[in-house]
């Protein structure tokens, strides 16, 4: 019997949790009340995504929630459909589980995933979305938080030319020197789970 590699849990390495760092943040929700948060992410990007939220803050572009994904065990679905803004989460690729995905580096934030949603032809993720430029919370092309990221090196899910648009999603392309950092103990993570999942 095969299990799906996807579905095992993966364990982070110890040199890359190392890296993690825990930001509180301030934000107004969509009852324009004042709220603080926490997001993880790695420290390379610490002064990127403070700033980020300075101007989100300064904005009043509201957020229903800032919570690290560990509030919903890791669950990538049960955090967005909580319209949770977020950023770590020791995950692969959704189409990939041989790559770890830039979440799982702590190198890319979710933003408002009811507002901005992952669309793929009739698949919208969280199924309750709706993406209206109009709304508030949304990101567009033009949005001075969409600018702020770009300007700063970060690649917006909206702009991609694939079968999908994930308008929610953030990330930073992590380079060979980041990657090599963690390389071997991250091969030893996904080895160890493409062997359990041959069981």
């Amino acid at each position: 019997m095969q299990n799906n590699p996807s579905s095992i849990p993966l364990q982070p390495p110890q040199i890359l949790l190392d890296d993690i760092v825990s930001v509180q943040v301030k934000f107004f929700d969509f009852n324009e009340e004042e709220k603080v948060g926490e997001i993880e992410i790695h420290k390379t990007i610490q002064k990127d995504i403070q700033e980020l939220f300075d101007l989100i803050y300064e904005l009043k572009f509201p957020l229903q929630s800032v919570l690290p994904v560990s509030e919903f065990n890791y669950e990538d679905d049960a955090s967005m459909n909580a319209n949770n803004t977020s950023a770590f989460n020791f995950r692969t690729v959704a189409l990939d589980p041989s790559r770890i995905s830039n979440h799982g580096y702590g190198l890319a934030v979710d933003i408002n995933p009811v507002q901005n949603p992952y669309i793929k032809g009739d698949r919208v993720l969280p199924e309750s979305a709706v993406y209206d430029e109009a709304e508030q919370g949304t990101l567009s092309i033009d949005h001075p938080i969409t600018q702020f990221m770009k300007k700063r090196g970060y690649i917006w899910g909206g702009d991609w030319d694939k079968s999908y648009l994930d308008y929610q999603h953030f990330h930073k392309e992590p380079d060979l020197k980041f990657l090599s950092e963690y390389e071997s103990e991250i091969a030893e993570v996904l080895e160890n789970r493409r062997k359990y999942s041959s069981f």
